[in-house]
């Protein structure tokens, strides 16, 4: 009973403020400028652009702007377009398929919200970035009825792309396991090769210094005249290390593994969302 009564409250004051674009009517048409961005001949163009694309796919194409979105919603920008979504009734069949641009001139936020079944199929969390960039650049100029008209137009043809069974997403690999490179047989033999010159010479060099050796006939020969004297030896170790280097895998063309980034449903009714600041 609370929960009806703060949407029927959040309706009506969304409807004072936005009487003239709806006509009084307990319902918000495909385009609705609470703001005041656009002449009446542009609000009248949009809507005839939106409804065709709504009609053509049954799903719903909307854009709601006010000056201030915490006059109807607590919390962020997301809560606004999830509340005017779900007060409204908005979107098509059962599962409410839709997406609303929702933008707030105070701080200069915007939302897109995708809802039901088709919408969060068709519009993925790479879809509403790329979805997004369609109209900022209209935004940061100021060019309000631009951005709307190419929220619009690029939704049609997310749809249409959606509807072919291939909605707008990105491919992301799977994580590869760490690759070692394995010895190669030229640079191992070359190794070798060298170690046996190396070791060779020095074990010839040993050898001909042991030759001046002469067997020594009495035990007092082998002790210095000075007594027997032990002096400290040390013996140092030059360490070696190794670092190996992972190399990167080539790309093949095809991906031989990974997934699409799909969508994340992050609202509360079942819906995902994309927003910032334009």
């Amino acid at each position: 009973m609370k929960k009806l009564l703060i949407s029927l409250l959040l309706s009506l004051a969304l409807l004072l403020s936005l009487g003239a674009a709806v006509h009084g009517e307990a319902r918000l048409d495909y385009v609705t400028d609470g703001a005041g961005l656009l002449t009446e001949a542009e609000v009248q163009d949009l809507r005839d652009q939106a409804a065709r694309i709504s009609e053509r796919y049954g799903f719903g194409v909307y854009i709601v702007v006010v000056d201030d979105y915490t006059k109807y919603a607590k919390g962020s920008i997301e809560n606004f377009a999830e509340t005017v979504f779900d007060s409204y009734g908005l979107g098509y069949g059962s599962s409410g398929d839709g997406v609303l641009l929702a933008m707030s001139m105070n701080d200069r936020d915007y939302d897109i919200y995708a809802h039901g079944d088709f919408g969060n199929y068709a519009f993925t969390d790479y879809g509403k970035s790329q979805l997004a960039e369609s109209f900022l650049d209209n935004f940061r100029r100021n060019d309000w009825a631009g951005g709307f008209r190419d929220f619009i137009e690029t939704s049609a043809d997310m749809l249409e792309k959606a509807k072919n069974g291939q909605p707008v997403d990105t491919w992301i690999p799977d994580a590869q396991p760490e690759h070692k490179p394995g010895l190669n047989p030229i640079k191992l033999l070359a190794s070798l090769g060298v170690g046996c010159m190396i070791g060779g010479g020095t074990v010839g060099s040993m050898k001909r210094q042991m030759k001046t050796a002469v067997k020594q006939t009495r035990a007092e020969d082998y002790i210095s005249h000075g007594g027997v004297e032990l002096r400290r030896q040390s013996d140092d170790f030059v360490n070696r290390s190794i670092t190996q280097q992972r190399i990167p895998r080539t790309p093949a063309n095809r991906p031989s593994g990974g997934h699409y980034g799909g969508t994340t449903i992050s609202g509360s009714h079942g819906g995902s969302h994309h927003s910032g600041k334009f």
